[in-house]
């Protein structure tokens, strides 16, 4: 195709008790919509075995670069020691530096990368991994079954922080059964954990130490650490011993970190800068009507006003409700997402099976009924603390229409900041001011990994310190249902239970907004949002 292109996606489907999404959202490879050649075994289902995954034969030859150093803004700059949690400041990081074992396609099938194949015993208790053969980390390393080993239970740690660390350890055996076949067992099956390997960079077990402080970062990916300037600029190099012959065809990265929206629109318009991450969706818009660039955007993934019930009035549920009317949903994807984004109270999408236009509507804009909440709770006048998130410019301009509705209904609002690098430390602590506006990235990935893997919203313990036996009892029934009809019956459930309690205040499905010059094509996006660049063409 002739230039970044958006696509029409189909955004759910149930697969292995899972809802999924697909990963590739800026159009310029296989017609099939996937990232990898090859035909990747699906997770089983009802437990029956899956197929397993198959590819082409290794490909070890040098990178074909057709020159061209891609220059990058982004509005945050890396956060090395959250490498492999879902951080959209590292997003630029975990698809170029580094590669995954299994990918996602726009049907929630899974394709092969660094797994060249995968198969799921007749009982779904046992997955046998074989690895590619010929990858070599940047060390020159061979690429062997330890390091991934050693990848997933790093993530796996106590205190990791990785979201997915619940999933994994739903395995009780991990093992390498040779130098390239990885074998993992569980006492009940549980198809969903391919969720989880599609997600985790596999990384050096030699150089993993350096990896926190920013030092040295060691992948298999196709491009190579080379420097890095905290808050400023981060270098990469074409890898050229990567294992997909003839990838990739850029010879470096430069990711630009401008915190200051316009600084990013006019670096942009300016030409310095060849593809922004998270531009604000109003300059999106502007930018749709210029010749000069090509605007893209994700699938639509959770935005939301979060609530801590430890904080004090939030621990009553007639706040929390007052909260959700004040919201003007409709304002914000118009002012803010400049129509780029759909109003909704749901969590999911509205196309999710088990969701209704009730969900996606509930809590319509209503000052008055909020005033009313907050008279009857006895909270006129009391002062909260709204946070919104810094890694995404679009969360402090939602953040001045939720403080106007609230204070219009009667709450007194003291915005407080949080930087871009202790935010993930916070939520992981489960530590953010009472109110907080982020999004949830893994809300593609569907309601079982989201709730599963999702920091603020894990039924044990959450961001928003919600903690019910009714919240898990519902939860668990999701992740123990077995047919379409239960798991559709059961997040019905969990997704109106979640409303009411209004501890968790959806008001948009949104998309990451991308914008490129016309010569920047073949770019793409996983599951968790982060850029896939090893097919990116600049034109000279």
């Amino acid at each position: 195709m002739d230039d970044i292109t958006r696509k029409a996606l189909s955004r759910r489907t149930f697969l292995g008790g899972a809802l999924a999404t697909g990963g590739l959202i800026l159009a310029g490879c296989g017609s099939d919509g996937s990232a990898s050649s090859g035909s990747g075994g699906s997770a089983g289902s009802g437990g029956s075995a899956s197929t397993p995954g198959t590819s082409s034969a290794p490909k070890t030859s040098s990178g074909s670069g057709s020159g061209g150093t891609l220059r990058l803004g982004v509005s945050t700059d890396i956060v090395p020691a959250a490498l492999l949690r879902f951080n959209p400041s590292n997003e630029p990081l975990r698809r170029t530096l580094f590669d995954v074992l299994l990918d996602r396609g726009l049907d929630g099938k899974y394709t092969p990368s660094l797994a060249k194949s995968w198969e799921w015993s007749t009982d779904n208790k046992t997955l046998t991994i074989d690895l590619q053969d010929g990858v070599t980390f940047h060390s020159g390393r061979d690429l062997e079954a330890d390091d991934v080993i050693f990848s997933l239970q790093t993530a796996m740690a106590p205190k990791s922080g990785v979201q997915v660390a619940g999933m994994l350890n739903r395995a009780t055996g991990l093992k390498a059964s040779s130098k390239s076949q990885i074998v993992v067992t569980f006492d009940t099956p549980f198809t969903s954990y391919l969720d989880a390997l599609a997600t985790i960079p596999i990384v050096d077990s030699k150089t993993w130490t350096d990896v926190a402080s920013g030092k040295q970062m060691v992948g298999t990916g196709p491009f190579t650490w080379k420097s890095w300037t905290p808050g400023s600029t981060l270098t990469m190099g074409r890898n050229d011993s990567y294992w997909q012959s003839g990838k990739p065809h850029l010879d470096g990265i430069e990711l630009r970190v401008i915190g200051e929206p316009q600084a990013m629109l006019a670096a942009l318009q300016s030409g310095q800068l060849d593809l922004v991450n998270r531009l604000l969706a109003k300059d999106e818009a502007t930018l749709q009507k210029d010749p000069r660039f090509t605007v893209a955007q994700s699938p639509g993934v959770d935005v939301y006003v979060g609530c801590s019930t430890q904080d004090k009035p939030l621990d009553d549920i007639r706040v929390r409700q007052g909260i959700a009317y004040a919201i003007d949903r409709d304002r914000i994807v118009k002012q803010v997402y400049s129509g780029f984004a759909k109003a909704s109270a749901c969590l999911w999408g509205s196309d999710t099976p088990g969701v209704t236009s009730k969900m996606v509507n509930s809590y319509a804009y209503n000052i008055d009924k909020a005033k009313s909440l907050f008279t009857e709770a006895g909270v006129i006048g009391t002062e909260i603390e709204l946070a919104p998130s810094p890694q995404d410019p679009a969360f402090s301009a939602a953040a001045d229409i939720v403080q106007y509705g609230l204070e219009q209904a009667g709450l007194k609002i003291k915005r407080v900041s949080v930087t871009s690098a202790d935010w993930p430390t916070r939520n992981q602590a489960y530590n953010l001011p009472a109110l907080w506006i982020s999004n949830i990235g893994l809300s593609a990935s569907g309601p079982v990994a989201t709730l599963m893997a999702a920091n603020p919203l894990t039924p044990d313990k959450n961001t928003s310190n919600f903690t019910t036996p009714e919240y898990t009892d519902k939860v668990n029934a999701l992740l123990d249902a077995a047919s379409d009809s239960a798991k559709e019956t059961a997040l019905a459930d969990v997704t109106n239970y979640m409303i009411e309690q209004a501890f968790h205040n959806t008001f948009a499905q949104a998309g990451t907004p991308l914008v490129s010059v016309k010569g920047l094509t073949d770019v793409a996006v996983d599951l968790t949002m982060a850029l896939k660049l090893a097919d990116a063409k600049l034109a000279s």
